[in-house]
């Protein structure tokens, strides 16, 4: 056998080898704790879409998109759909989240402790809101970075669920770059 196809032979295995290892987990880890002290990880919400929102207590455009949050619970909970809030507000700011979950009738699961880092490495850049979306069996399956748009939370929800009508939604809404 030539040198050459030789050589070819064990850079092809060399390349297979490197892209089976390199290649990253789809289904992303996160294990934040709720209100009460309980412990959550995305990966307890197998079988089922989960919709993950970062927000604060501080954050305007939160306070304008977490109706929709709450609305997607009401009307997909039972379908499989898990609603996920995940606070980043710090210690300063922590004891108002109680409050603001109250005052917007937030009856999913409100996680706190998360921070920018936990956002970067979802892949979600730094802006608050973001939405991640996945699908049941973990993967990711869309991100809104910054303020989500009711209508193309329900249209992701609903092709996710099976209801393909219309185009299928990207899998990267920008609303931050958009402005």
């Amino acid at each position: 056998m030539p040198a050459l196809e030789v050589g070819m032979k064990y850079f092809v295995a060399i390349l297979l080898l490197l892209s089976v290892s390199a290649k990253p987990s789809s289904a992303p880890q996160l294990a934040l704790k709720d209100m009460h002290g309980n412990a959550h990880s995305l990966s307890e919400y197998r079988g089922k879409i989960v919709v993950l929102n970062f927000w604060a207590t501080w954050c305007i455009p939160c306070k304008t998109e977490m109706p929709i949050f709450v609305e997607v619970y009401k009307k997909y909970h039972d379908r499989g759909v898990v609603v996920l809030a995940a606070s980043l507000d710090d210690e300063a700011t922590r004891k108002y989240v109680s409050q603001y979950t109250r005052s917007y009738k937030m009856e999913f699961p409100v996680l706190v402790g998360a921070s920018a880092n936990t956002m970067r490495e979802l892949g979600l850049g730094e802006s608050i809101p973001s939405t991640l979306f996945l699908d049941g069996e973990g993967n990711v399956a869309g991100k809104v970075l910054g303020q989500a748009k009711k209508k193309d939370v329900l249209h992701r929800l609903e092709w996710l669920l099976g209801n393909h009508q219309g185009e299928a939604p990207e899998g990267v809404t920008d609303t931050v770059a958009k402005k």
